[in-house]
């Protein structure tokens, strides 16, 4: 009997410290969050925020952060979100956190950092992403039987001009990797842009919609069609249709 009450007290202490160390590790990351908010935000809304180059800086620490706090794939960081000093965008499954901070240093070209954390095991992992537009959305589906993620991101060159864009990509080898799943007809590609002119945008499209326009994904992720623009870049009514088969998004042919 004693013997098994010694188990007992030995599992509640356990018990109680790892309740413990949570919630320290989830006050140290609200800790983190208040003092990003109250050394940045107020600079933030004035006009030397990104000619002082504070945007990297809020970039560069809060990956510096994330990278040595695992547990961070667990936090919300709502405060950060709700002052705009963050983005955050997950994977269907919940399995990929996307972190993507803006880095523009002024002027209206806008650039963005991001970060990928994902577990294998019971370690996360974060890796930065080599990419400078804004994700709007990721959508997921099977490719030879690996979840593959379809990642929409926005490229700004200006006030006017950009692209869109659609990556693939997969975890592999306890790593975050673009695969080259769009088989067009002499070649593969792991990503799709189509340059935009907002001189060309259709009238009753509201732009925060626009990129959806540009690139139509069903909703059944069977087809994706990339829209057609003439050199003037004038916007056409014809799409470029990938559509999915077992391994791939093969290209097959024109659609309205």
């Amino acid at each position: 009997m004693n013997k098994i009450l010694k188990l007992k007290t030995i599992a509640l202490f356990f018990a109680m410290l790892s309740l413990v160390n949570s919630q320290a590790f989830a006050e140290s990351v609200a800790q983190f969050e208040s003092n990003i908010i109250n050394k940045y935000y107020k600079t933030s809304l004035t006009d030397r925020y990104e000619n002082d180059g504070i945007n990297q800086e809020v970039a560069t620490k809060l990956a510096n952060f994330i990278e040595s706090n695992s547990q961070s794939f667990e936090y919300p960081f709502k405060n950060l979100l709700d002052k705009n000093l963050l983005l955050l965008n997950y994977s269907p499954d919940r399995k990929l956190k996307f972190y993507t901070v803006n880095i523009s240093a002024g002027g209206s070209m806008r650039e963005f950092a991001s970060y990928v954390q994902f577990k294998q095991g019971k370690k996360v992992i974060t890796q930065a992403l080599n990419d400078g537009g804004v994700i709007k959305a990721i959508r997921q589906t099977q490719l030879n039987n690996i979840p593959t993620y379809l990642i929409s991101r926005t490229y700004i060159g200006s006030g006017c001009v950009g692209a869109y864009g659609i990556q693939a990509t997969q975890i592999k080898n306890a790593q975050y990797k673009t695969v080259s799943v769009f088989k067009t007809k002499t070649k593969a590609l792991n990503q799709i842009d189509v340059s935009y002119d907002c001189n060309f945008y259709p009238k009753n499209i509201q732009p925060f919609d626009m990129d959806r326009h540009y690139i139509r994904v069903s909703e059944n992720l069977k087809n994706i069609d990339i829209l057609l623009i003439k050199p003037s870049g004038a916007l056409t009514q014809n799409y470029l249709r990938y559509q999915k088969t077992k391994d791939n998004y093969q290209y097959i042919g024109t659609v309205k």
